[in-house]
């Protein structure tokens, strides 16, 4: 016979309902042993093992209404007295009881159950004919049910009774009885056994009947191994080497509504769930009067998939109810009404889920099972508001008895878990640590999953593998990838060689050499920046430095960094999913030197951009409100990050890190208060005033200068408060500061070159020796406490230093102080019917007497308060020194300062609104000092007397 062809040996399952586990174990083993190497034949499968079973794929009969169960079943398939191999279980239940007319025994006893008919037809049939062969299983484990359950206990002692046959007087074991402790067990001994039944069975000729041989069964296809990714329930038939952990998870999760698988990263937390548990629990492994598994519904998701948890969750629960037809049209308000009503009360979601559960006509035990994967996201990826909204949803999971939740998570964060009460609670009585599989297990991961696709190896590779892999946190991921890289380098005869596993570099140097290799490989300008900017986007770094991965949107990403992102897709260390992309396992992150050098470097870097998108998601949930706006001080590092790091922010993060200073000058409007201005003042000064025109630029006085068009050569008069004109001048077209000088513009004077003479010349000898403290020291606030000398001073080297800069828009001007028809041109907007700058009396529009603060503020806190020519506080905070009276006299230098007495314009904080006039003059001694006096400059037409010369 061909090899194409392989003999069919019948394989029945007889059990009552609480086996099911075992159930679905027994048909995982009997499809692994279909590829077992022992019944190989040049390369091929050497038998085909079919399962006799109702719960077989394929193996349903249908159950008529005229005839009982148990008769519908020998209708549809063979009895186990016509199969070659008959495994029967029990453990706490015996079965459902026969019709006894129609089924008895020979001494017209009843059978306790249509299990029992099972069993007798076997032995029967065995002891008569030596065929089939039967395996009596017992599970020793005290089955769990209620004692005040009468139909549970009575099926209890029916099972103990039947087992009493095989129990001699003195206690031991008379008959071929197999017990195990649980389903892993089980699937252990099962494995042993029938490898040696069949190896017996294929020997014997009269197997070898070719009406019974059957096409080879077929080879898994593509690479048996995942690679970086996590298995899926597709990959359910190559998960090997966690049957233990699977049958333990099944315990917990039936007696906890809340579960958390915990381990390190790699440890394999992901595929234990969804290639182990859920194909376990569609197979019925929890099953009682009150709970079926084969009917729960699965909804998986991860926190940060979508815009936040709750649509995560909307978006699951639609995958596991396709029943639910959500039209296109309306699925956007079906979302947001979801998201809304769980996130206000989480107990909706209840209700939600019971009418799904209806109107999908589920049974009554229906239950569902919330799979959240990569829990750690929540601290990662989440804001403060949704982590608590998920958290409170979980809480109500925990509570309800139609849902449950298991998630997974690295264990680095389970810490950050144990700042939550509640979600502290959960994980006491319902966390699941998974450690690293033994040495055994490993073989299996290793060898199983080739076995099913038809590969051999080199005598002692897995054994190699299995030894290189170790038992270190994350190893389970780079053995998975080295197997991955292994199959693609595999010879025609689909062998694995130790030659392809050396040249990949083992199992601690696969990944690397895989990136270190497409890295080289590539074609890009600057590939070093490249690949930086790739995954900044692609990494998150907690505050403790560690790395998780995170999705990120293609769109986000230029043609030269999706040129590296397909080569490493290809390459299988990302991975990309509907317009997403993100690292296929967190292990590339420790095992490319290259990437954990720059994460190294980076980290500091990486920790801020992820806590500024948390934030910032944080902010738009809140309504975009001011309270969760960072702080300067905390700006100031993200401004240091974005230049080294240079991400692509969105325009959102973009508004979230404009400086404070730019949010503080957009709250200087008419609807804010005197005080508020002081605050602001306050903050303004604290972290510096970024302001053109008020600080220091380029180791000089910034002066923003303002052009004034001038009379245009008539002769203006001008008027003082009583409308009495005290002056004709004719004014010329000047430049004037935006600000009063400021006290840091004036310090820098005093620091650098404030004893020159040049600049003190014809000013009275004592006067260097004045005291001239700065009423309140802020750097932005007007300089107060100068005479009029301070000032000429001042302007004498301002004018010097701009000069010799080129930093004079006209240099043909003088900077000096303005004189006083100069500053009332301005103040009055060129006219004389403007009281004020900004026009009539406004008492919000000015710090005086009226404003109640009693002390100056820091520049421009006014802006409403400007001129048409843009001046800023012309009118209040400090009075203003001009050059001299406003009259028609000529005074030389000397005749100016005998007489003594100069100009003071503009109100301060310390005068009412009268002073504050634009026409209101004020005159006093010029070494005159005061808290309430400031001045600023113009740049002008020059005055001869005064020029330094």
């Amino acid at each position: 016979m061909s090899i194409n062809f392989v003999p069919q040996i019948r394989v029945f399952l007889a059990s009552p309902g609480d086996v099911n586990e075992e159930r679905a174990i027994a048909l995982q083993v009997l499809k692994m042993l279909e590829y077992d190497p022992l019944f190989r034949q040049d390369g091929a499968g050497g038998v085909s093992l079919y399962p006799v079973a109702w719960d077989a794929p394929g193996g349903g009969t249908p159950m008529r209404v005229t005839i009982t169960p148990q008769t519908a079943i020998r209708k549809g398939l063979p009895t186990p007295s016509e199969c070659d191999i008959v495994i029967v279980l029990f453990w706490g239940r015996m079965g459902t009881p026969l019709a006894h007319d129609e089924y008895q025994k020979e001494d017209g006893s009843a059978y306790l159950s249509g299990t029992e008919w099972e069993y007798w037809d076997a032995v029967n049939a065995e002891r008569k004919n030596n065929k089939p062969i039967t395996l009596l299983y017992r599970r020793t484990e005290e089955p769990v049910y209620e004692r005040s359950d009468r139909e549970a206990t009575k099926q209890h002692h029916k099972v103990l009774d039947f087992f009493k046959q095989f129990r001699s007087s003195d206690g031991s074991l008379s008959g071929g009885v197999n017990e195990y402790s649980n389903p892993e067990d089980f699937r252990l001994e099962l494995l042993t056994h029938l490898r040696s039944i069949l190896n017996d069975l294929l020997k014997d000729e009269h197997i070898y009947v070719p009406e019974l041989f059957v096409p080879v069964p077929s080879l898994w296809t593509g690479s048996p191994f995942p690679g970086l990714r996590p298995f899926t329930e597709e990959d359910a038939p190559i998960f090997f080497g966690r049957g233990l952990e699977v049958t333990q998870l099944v315990k917990v999760i039936e007696a906890n509504r809340f579960v958390a698988v915990v381990a390190a990263s790699g440890s394999g937390k992901s595929s234990l769930v969804a290639a182990g548990l859920i194909p376990r629990l569609k197979a019925n492994a929890i099953v009682n009067e009150r709970v079926g598994s084969a009917d729960w519904r699965f909804a998986k998701l991860t926190p940060s998939e979508y815009e936040n948890p709750i649509e995560g969750l909307f978006h699951a629960l639609n995958k596991a109810f396709p029943e639910h037809k959500v039209s296109p049209m309306m699925i956007v308000n079906e979302k947001k009404s979801f998201v809304e009503s769980v996130s206000e009360n989480p107990q909706s979601l209840v209700e939600i889920c019971d009418a799904l559960i209806t109107e999908a006509d589920a049974p009554a035990w229906t239950e569902i099972l919330l799979f959240i994967d990569q829990f750690e996201e929540l601290f990662t990826l989440v804001s403060t508001t949704d982590r608590e909204t998920l958290l409170a949803v979980l809480n109500t999971v925990s509570l309800s008895t139609r849902l449950r939740c298991i998630i997974t998570m690295r264990s680095d964060f389970y810490a950050d878990c144990l700042e939550f009460p509640m979600l502290a609670e959960l994980l006491k009585k319902g966390t699941y640590p998974l450690t690293m599989p033994t040495a055994g297990a490993l073989i299996e991961m290793i060898e199983m999953p080739a076995s099913r696709a038809g590969l051999t190896w080199d005598d002692g590779l897995p054994g190699k593998i299995q030894s290189d892999t170790g038992t270190s946190a994350g190893a389970l991921a780079l053995m998975a990838y080295a197997l991955d890289e292994l199959y693609l380098n595999i010879s025609n005869d689909q062998h694995l060689t130790f030659v392809a596993y050396e040249a990949l570099g083992g199992v601690e140097g696969a990944i690397g050499k895989r990136a270190e290799s497409t890295y080289d490989n590539l074609i890009l300008d600057d590939k070093e920046a490249i690949l930086q900017q790739v995954f900044r986007e692609l990494i998150a770094v907690d505050e403790r430095g560690t790395a998780t991965r995170q999705r990120t949107n293609l769109s986000k990403f230029n043609i030269a960094q999706q040129q590296l992102i397909t080569a490493f897709v290809t390459a299988r260390l990302l991975v990309t999913h509907e317009a997403m992309v993100e690292v296929a396992h967190e292990a590339i992150f420790r095992s490319w030197e290259r990437l954990v050098e720059w994460i190294e470097s980076a980290q500091e870097d990486l920790i801020l951009l992820r806590q500024l998108r948390t934030a910032t998601a944080e902010w738009m949930r809140q309504k975009q409100s001011d309270a969760f706006l960072w702080t300067h001080e905390r700006l100031e590092s993200v401004y240091t990050m974005l230049r080294r790091l240079h991400p692509d922010l969105s325009e959102t993060e973009k508004e979230f890190i404009k400086p404070e200073q730019e949010r503080l000058y957009s709250l200087l409007n008419d609807q804010i208060d005197h005080r508020q201005r002081r605050q602001i003042s306050f903050r303004l000064d604290s972290i510096g005033d970024t302001r053109n025109g008020v600080g220091i630029r380029d180791g000089l006085p910034n002066i923003e200068w303002l052009e004034v068009p001038g009379s245009n050569k008539l002769v203006y008069d001008f008027k003082d408060h009583n409308k009495k004109v005290y002056a004709q001048k004719i004014v010329p077209n000047f430049y004037i500061a935006k600000f009063p000088v400021t006290f840091c513009q004036f310090q820098l004077f005093v620091d650098t070159d404030y004893k020159n003479p040049a600049w003190w010349s014809d000013s009275p000898d004592t006067l260097l020796a004045l005291d001239i403290n700065q009423h309140i020291a802020g750097d932005f606030y007007p300089r107060d406490n100068v005479s009029w000398y301070h000032c000429v001073a001042y302007t004498r080297w301002l004018d010097n230093q701009l000069r010799q800069h080129k930093l004079l828009p006209n240099m043909n001007l003088e900077v000096r102080l303005p004189t006083e028809w100069e500053w009332q041109w301005v103040a009055m907007n060129g006219s004389n019917e403007d009281e004020y700058p900004w026009g009539f009396w406004d008492a919000q529009f000015a710090n005086t007497l009226e404003a109640g603060l009693s002390m100056s503020i820091g520049v421009g806190m006014y802006p409403s308060n400007a001129s048409k020519y843009g001046a800023l506080d012309l009118s209040g905070n400090v009075r203003e020194w001009c050059l001299f009276k406003c009259d028609d006299r000529k005074l030389s230098i000397r005749e100016l300062i005998d007489e003594g007495e100069g100009a003071l314009r503009g109100g301060s904080y310390a005068s009412d609104k009268r002073a504050a006039s634009s026409m209101q003059p004020a005159h006093i001694q010029l070494d005159r000092v005061d808290y309430a006096n400031g001045f600023r400059v113009v740049l002008s037409q020059s005055i001869d007397f005064l020029s330094m010369s």
